[in-house]
Protein backbone atom coordinates (compact mmCIF):
# COMPACT_ATOMS: atom_id res chain seq x y z
CA UNK A 1 0.00 0.00 0.00
CA UNK A 2 1.37 3.05 -0.96
CA UNK A 3 0.71 6.88 -1.34
CA UNK A 4 0.68 7.49 -5.92
CA UNK A 5 -0.77 11.28 -6.01
CA UNK A 6 -1.25 13.80 -4.18
CA UNK A 7 -3.24 16.96 -5.24
CA UNK A 8 -3.78 19.74 -2.47
CA UNK A 9 -6.23 23.12 -2.93
CA UNK A 10 -7.54 25.59 -0.42
CA UNK A 11 -11.00 24.08 0.72
CA UNK A 12 -12.95 27.64 0.70
CA UNK A 13 -16.42 25.53 1.92
CA UNK A 14 -15.15 25.87 5.70
CA UNK A 15 -15.51 29.37 7.95
CA UNK A 16 -12.17 28.23 9.15
CA UNK A 17 -8.66 28.16 7.31
CA UNK A 18 -8.45 25.10 5.36
CA UNK A 19 -6.25 22.81 2.62
CA UNK A 20 -7.88 19.71 0.57
CA UNK A 21 -6.18 17.38 -0.17
CA UNK A 22 -7.58 14.29 -3.22
CA UNK A 23 -4.86 11.82 -2.27
CA UNK A 24 -4.92 8.72 -4.51
CA UNK A 25 -3.79 5.39 -2.46
CA UNK A 26 -2.74 1.91 -4.25
CA UNK A 27 -3.94 -1.43 -2.65
CA UNK A 28 -4.80 -5.06 -3.90
CA UNK A 29 -8.25 -5.50 -4.91
CA UNK A 30 -10.05 -8.18 -3.09
CA UNK A 31 -7.75 -9.04 -0.82
CA UNK A 32 -7.51 -5.33 1.12
CA UNK A 33 -10.87 -2.94 1.96
CA UNK A 34 -9.87 0.30 3.49
CA UNK A 35 -12.30 1.64 5.88
CA UNK A 36 -10.71 4.82 7.34
CA UNK A 37 -7.85 7.29 6.72
CA UNK A 38 -6.65 10.08 9.42
CA UNK A 39 -3.68 11.50 10.38
CA UNK A 40 -1.44 15.03 10.69
CA UNK A 41 -0.23 17.79 8.73
CA UNK A 42 3.57 18.56 9.04
CA UNK A 43 5.74 21.27 8.68
CA UNK A 44 8.70 20.06 6.59
CA UNK A 45 10.81 19.79 9.77
CA UNK A 46 8.33 17.25 11.25
CA UNK A 47 5.92 19.37 13.09
CA UNK A 48 2.09 18.92 13.29
CA UNK A 49 0.48 21.99 12.22
CA UNK A 50 -2.94 19.74 11.92
CA UNK A 51 -5.09 16.92 11.42
CA UNK A 52 -6.33 15.25 8.69
CA UNK A 53 -9.46 13.52 8.26
CA UNK A 54 -11.03 11.92 5.45
CA UNK A 55 -14.29 13.86 4.95
CA UNK A 56 -16.56 11.19 4.31
CA UNK A 57 -15.16 6.97 4.11
CA UNK A 58 -15.72 5.45 0.83
CA UNK A 59 -16.55 2.35 3.04
CA UNK A 60 -19.85 4.39 3.79
CA UNK A 61 -21.07 5.16 0.67
CA UNK A 62 -19.78 2.09 -1.58
CA UNK A 63 -19.73 -1.71 -1.49
CA UNK A 64 -16.16 -3.51 -1.22
CA UNK A 65 -15.31 -7.72 -1.28
CA UNK A 66 -12.73 -9.44 0.43
CA UNK A 67 -12.20 -12.82 -1.40
CA UNK A 68 -10.48 -15.92 -0.20
CA UNK A 69 -7.37 -17.41 -1.67
CA UNK A 70 -6.38 -20.19 -3.86
CA UNK A 71 -4.94 -20.65 -7.21
CA UNK A 72 -7.68 -19.27 -9.37
CA UNK A 73 -9.15 -16.34 -7.32
CA UNK A 74 -6.07 -15.10 -6.04
CA UNK A 75 -4.98 -14.23 -9.71
CA UNK A 76 -7.78 -11.36 -9.69
CA UNK A 77 -6.11 -10.04 -7.14
CA UNK A 78 -4.63 -6.57 -8.36
CA UNK A 79 -3.57 -3.13 -7.80
CA UNK A 80 -6.39 -0.57 -7.98
CA UNK A 81 -6.88 2.83 -6.87
CA UNK A 82 -8.28 4.22 -3.63
CA UNK A 83 -9.38 7.86 -4.07
CA UNK A 84 -9.84 9.64 -0.79
CA UNK A 85 -10.33 13.47 0.19
CA UNK A 86 -9.13 14.73 3.17
CA UNK A 87 -9.19 17.82 5.36
CA UNK A 88 -6.81 19.90 7.34
CA UNK A 89 -8.10 22.83 9.58
CA UNK A 90 -5.68 25.48 10.03
CA UNK A 91 -5.61 27.71 12.79
CA UNK A 92 -3.41 30.78 13.14
CA UNK A 93 -0.69 29.50 15.01
CA UNK A 94 -0.06 26.73 12.56
CA UNK A 95 -0.70 29.42 9.98
CA UNK A 96 2.10 31.44 11.42
CA UNK A 97 4.55 28.63 11.91
CA UNK A 98 3.84 27.30 8.14
CA UNK A 99 4.75 31.34 6.70
CA UNK A 100 7.63 31.15 9.06
CA UNK A 101 9.26 27.60 7.83
CA UNK A 102 8.16 29.11 4.46
CA UNK A 103 10.41 31.95 4.63
CA UNK A 104 13.82 29.68 5.97
CA UNK A 105 13.48 28.24 2.64
CA UNK A 106 15.83 29.59 -0.19
CA UNK A 107 12.73 29.81 -2.75
CA UNK A 108 10.29 30.83 -0.21
CA UNK A 109 8.34 27.37 -1.16
CA UNK A 110 5.64 25.63 1.43
CA UNK A 111 6.72 22.45 1.52
CA UNK A 112 4.53 20.17 4.02
CA UNK A 113 4.31 16.21 4.96
CA UNK A 114 1.30 13.98 5.04
CA UNK A 115 1.62 11.72 7.35
CA UNK A 116 -1.11 8.92 7.16
CA UNK A 117 -2.38 6.24 9.28
CA UNK A 118 -4.99 3.69 7.41
CA UNK A 119 -6.92 1.05 8.53
CA UNK A 120 -7.88 -1.43 6.37
CA UNK A 121 -9.36 -5.34 6.21
CA UNK A 122 -7.27 -8.12 4.96
CA UNK A 123 -8.70 -11.23 3.92
CA UNK A 124 -6.68 -14.22 5.47
CA UNK A 125 -9.41 -16.71 4.39
CA UNK A 126 -8.04 -19.36 1.96
CA UNK A 127 -10.02 -21.93 0.25
CA UNK A 128 -8.95 -26.02 0.74
CA UNK A 129 -8.59 -28.33 -1.68
CA UNK A 130 -11.62 -30.89 -0.52
CA UNK A 131 -13.42 -32.38 -3.15
CA UNK A 132 -16.93 -34.77 -3.56
CA UNK A 133 -16.24 -38.14 -4.47
CA UNK A 134 -18.61 -40.95 -4.70
CA UNK A 135 -18.35 -43.38 -2.06
CA UNK A 136 -18.59 -46.90 -4.35
CA UNK A 137 -14.85 -44.84 -6.16
CA UNK A 138 -12.97 -46.70 -3.27
CA UNK A 139 -15.32 -49.67 -2.36
CA UNK A 140 -17.51 -48.42 -0.48
CA UNK A 141 -20.95 -48.51 0.12
CA UNK A 142 -23.08 -45.61 -0.91
CA UNK A 143 -25.81 -45.82 2.01
CA UNK A 144 -24.92 -43.96 5.87
CA UNK A 145 -26.83 -44.83 8.60
CA UNK A 146 -27.56 -41.83 10.80
CA UNK A 147 -28.10 -41.69 14.67
CA UNK A 148 -31.64 -41.47 14.00
CA UNK A 149 -31.86 -44.67 12.27
CA UNK A 150 -32.55 -43.69 9.18
CA UNK A 151 -29.99 -44.76 5.87
CA UNK A 152 -29.24 -42.37 3.56
CA UNK A 153 -27.01 -41.61 0.67
CA UNK A 154 -23.45 -40.70 1.70
CA UNK A 155 -20.65 -39.19 0.37
CA UNK A 156 -17.34 -38.76 1.23
CA UNK A 157 -15.10 -35.94 1.39
CA UNK A 158 -11.55 -36.10 0.43
CA UNK A 159 -8.47 -33.70 -0.26
CA UNK A 160 -7.32 -33.39 -3.59
CA UNK A 161 -4.82 -30.77 -4.45
CA UNK A 162 -6.01 -28.94 -7.68
CA UNK A 163 -4.33 -25.82 -8.99
CA UNK A 164 -6.91 -25.22 -10.82
CA UNK A 165 -9.97 -26.12 -8.84
CA UNK A 166 -13.23 -24.31 -9.41
CA UNK A 167 -16.39 -25.25 -7.12
CA UNK A 168 -19.34 -25.81 -9.27
CA UNK A 169 -22.19 -26.35 -6.72
CA UNK A 170 -22.96 -24.06 -4.34
CA UNK A 171 -22.69 -24.70 -0.26
CA UNK A 172 -19.17 -26.65 -1.20
CA UNK A 173 -16.61 -23.86 0.18
CA UNK A 174 -14.74 -25.00 2.55
CA UNK A 175 -12.01 -22.41 4.53
CA UNK A 176 -9.88 -21.90 6.53
CA UNK A 177 -7.62 -19.06 7.73
CA UNK A 178 -4.28 -18.11 7.05
CA UNK A 179 -2.23 -20.71 9.28
CA UNK A 180 -4.68 -19.66 11.84
CA UNK A 181 -8.53 -19.59 12.76
CA UNK A 182 -7.76 -15.96 11.46
CA UNK A 183 -10.39 -15.31 8.75
CA UNK A 184 -10.45 -11.45 8.16
CA UNK A 185 -7.75 -9.07 9.97
CA UNK A 186 -8.17 -5.54 10.85
CA UNK A 187 -5.20 -4.10 10.14
CA UNK A 188 -3.27 -0.15 10.14
CA UNK A 189 -0.06 1.04 8.28
CA UNK A 190 1.47 4.64 8.42
CA UNK A 191 2.13 6.31 4.90
CA UNK A 192 4.26 9.49 4.17
CA UNK A 193 3.83 12.04 0.87
CA UNK A 194 5.84 15.34 0.93
CA UNK A 195 4.41 18.06 -0.95
CA UNK A 196 6.09 21.42 -2.25
CA UNK A 197 3.65 23.98 -3.27
CA UNK A 198 5.64 26.79 -5.33
CA UNK A 199 6.07 30.32 -3.70
CA UNK A 200 4.33 32.27 -6.81
CA UNK A 201 1.48 29.54 -6.05
CA UNK A 202 1.27 29.76 -2.73
CA UNK A 203 1.28 33.73 -2.73
CA UNK A 204 -1.24 33.84 -5.38
CA UNK A 205 -3.65 30.97 -5.02
CA UNK A 206 -3.35 30.04 -1.40
CA UNK A 207 -2.54 32.70 0.52
CA UNK A 208 -5.98 35.14 -0.09
CA UNK A 209 -7.93 32.14 0.44
CA UNK A 210 -6.15 30.99 4.00
CA UNK A 211 -7.09 34.17 5.13
CA UNK A 212 -3.40 35.65 5.28
CA UNK A 213 -3.64 38.64 3.35
CA UNK A 214 -2.45 39.88 -0.31
CA UNK A 215 1.52 39.60 -1.41
CA UNK A 216 3.41 42.49 -2.45
CA UNK A 217 5.75 40.46 -5.26
CA UNK A 218 9.07 42.36 -6.58
CA UNK A 219 10.84 40.59 -8.69
CA UNK A 220 14.56 40.80 -7.70
CA UNK A 221 16.84 40.70 -10.35
CA UNK A 222 20.54 39.73 -8.90
CA UNK A 223 22.62 39.82 -12.35
CA UNK A 224 25.24 42.33 -10.90
CA UNK A 225 27.77 42.28 -7.98
CA UNK A 226 25.93 45.15 -6.41
CA UNK A 227 22.64 43.95 -6.66
CA UNK A 228 23.92 40.77 -5.24
CA UNK A 229 25.45 42.46 -2.09
CA UNK A 230 22.29 44.42 -1.53
CA UNK A 231 20.37 41.72 -1.19
CA UNK A 232 22.49 40.05 1.16
CA UNK A 233 21.75 43.22 3.29
CA UNK A 234 17.89 41.92 2.94
CA UNK A 235 17.86 38.41 3.49
CA UNK A 236 19.73 39.62 6.92
CA UNK A 237 16.73 42.39 7.69
CA UNK A 238 14.28 39.73 6.75
CA UNK A 239 16.58 37.26 9.49
CA UNK A 240 15.99 40.21 11.88
CA UNK A 241 12.11 40.43 10.85
CA UNK A 242 11.24 37.08 12.29
CA UNK A 243 13.04 37.47 15.42
CA UNK A 244 11.51 40.68 15.79
CA UNK A 245 14.64 42.89 15.90
CA UNK A 246 13.50 46.14 14.45
CA UNK A 247 16.64 48.03 14.75
CA UNK A 248 18.29 45.39 12.49
CA UNK A 249 15.77 45.32 9.96
CA UNK A 250 16.31 49.09 9.93
CA UNK A 251 19.60 49.00 10.12
CA UNK A 252 20.51 46.58 7.23
CA UNK A 253 17.41 47.62 5.14
CA UNK A 254 19.85 51.47 5.37
CA UNK A 255 23.01 49.76 4.74
CA UNK A 256 21.21 48.42 1.03
CA UNK A 257 19.98 52.02 0.21
CA UNK A 258 23.79 53.51 0.94
CA UNK A 259 25.46 50.75 -1.36
CA UNK A 260 22.99 51.33 -4.26
CA UNK A 261 22.76 55.41 -3.82
CA UNK A 262 26.71 55.21 -3.97
CA UNK A 263 26.88 52.79 -7.41
CA UNK A 264 24.09 55.30 -9.05
CA UNK A 265 26.46 58.40 -7.68
CA UNK A 266 30.05 56.34 -8.96
CA UNK A 267 27.66 55.49 -12.07
CA UNK A 268 26.03 58.85 -13.21
CA UNK A 269 27.75 61.34 -11.59
CA UNK A 270 25.99 63.48 -8.66
CA UNK A 271 25.22 66.23 -10.85
CA UNK A 272 23.47 64.06 -13.41
CA UNK A 273 19.89 64.62 -14.35
CA UNK A 274 19.67 60.42 -13.15
CA UNK A 275 20.81 60.80 -9.51
CA UNK A 276 19.43 63.93 -9.01
CA UNK A 277 16.03 63.83 -10.04
CA UNK A 278 14.73 60.60 -10.93
CA UNK A 279 16.76 58.61 -8.42
CA UNK A 280 17.48 61.64 -5.79
CA UNK A 281 13.98 62.12 -4.86
CA UNK A 282 13.18 58.39 -4.33
CA UNK A 283 16.24 57.55 -2.45
CA UNK A 284 15.72 60.95 -0.14
CA UNK A 285 12.50 59.53 1.01
CA UNK A 286 13.62 55.92 1.48
CA UNK A 287 16.72 57.50 3.56
CA UNK A 288 13.92 58.94 6.20
CA UNK A 289 12.20 56.27 6.16
CA UNK A 290 15.12 53.78 7.02
CA UNK A 291 15.99 56.04 9.83
CA UNK A 292 12.66 56.07 11.90
CA UNK A 293 13.89 53.22 14.12
CA UNK A 294 17.54 54.27 14.36
CA UNK A 295 16.18 57.88 15.93
CA UNK A 296 13.10 56.87 17.64
CA UNK A 297 14.81 57.90 20.90
CA UNK A 298 15.54 61.35 19.59
CA UNK A 299 12.39 61.70 18.45
CA UNK A 300 10.90 60.71 22.22
CA UNK A 301 13.33 63.21 23.88
CA UNK A 302 11.54 66.32 21.52
CA UNK A 303 8.35 65.71 22.94
CA UNK A 304 6.82 66.86 19.94
CA UNK A 305 4.69 63.91 19.86
CA UNK A 306 2.70 62.07 22.75
CA UNK A 307 4.98 59.03 23.76
CA UNK A 308 2.59 56.26 23.81
CA UNK A 309 2.23 56.83 19.90
CA UNK A 310 6.23 56.70 19.02
CA UNK A 311 6.92 53.51 18.22
CA UNK A 312 7.87 51.24 15.44
CA UNK A 313 6.07 47.96 14.69
CA UNK A 314 5.83 44.84 12.69
CA UNK A 315 3.75 47.02 9.87
CA UNK A 316 6.59 49.59 9.62
CA UNK A 317 9.27 47.00 9.23
CA UNK A 318 7.69 44.79 6.56
CA UNK A 319 6.24 48.21 4.64
CA UNK A 320 10.28 49.02 4.60
CA UNK A 321 11.96 45.53 3.59
CA UNK A 322 9.10 46.09 0.93
CA UNK A 323 10.29 49.12 -0.14
CA UNK A 324 14.02 48.28 -0.04
CA UNK A 325 13.40 45.25 -2.60
CA UNK A 326 11.28 47.87 -5.34
CA UNK A 327 14.34 50.04 -4.57
CA UNK A 328 16.88 46.97 -5.27
CA UNK A 329 14.87 46.66 -8.66
CA UNK A 330 14.93 50.32 -9.35
CA UNK A 331 18.54 50.94 -8.67
CA UNK A 332 18.60 48.13 -11.67
CA UNK A 333 16.76 48.84 -14.43
CA UNK A 334 18.57 52.61 -14.16
CA UNK A 335 22.04 50.77 -14.55
CA UNK A 336 20.39 48.51 -17.28
CA UNK A 337 19.10 51.42 -19.01
CA UNK A 338 23.13 52.84 -19.00
CA UNK A 339 24.25 49.86 -20.44
CA UNK A 340 22.32 49.52 -22.97
CA UNK A 341 22.45 53.37 -24.27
Amino acid sequence: MEIKKVKVDPFEKSIFPCLQFNVEIAYTKYDEIIVNIGGYLESDDGKIIAVVNEDLPKILTSRGELWAKDSYYSKEFKEDIYKATLIAILDKKSLDYLENSRKRDKKGNAKLILNLHVKFLKSRTLISHLHVIEPEHIALTPKVRLSSGREEIGKIVVYAYDPEFIAVSSNQWVLSGDKSPVFLELMECSLKYEITISSSDWIHDYAPKLGLGEYFVVEIPKGRMIIQDAWSYIEKAEECFRRWDSKGVYAYCREAGKLLNNEIEKKFGKNSFIYNERWGWGYAKFEHLASLDLHIEDIKRSQKYKEEEIKVGRSDAEHLLIITKALIKYAEELLQESSSS
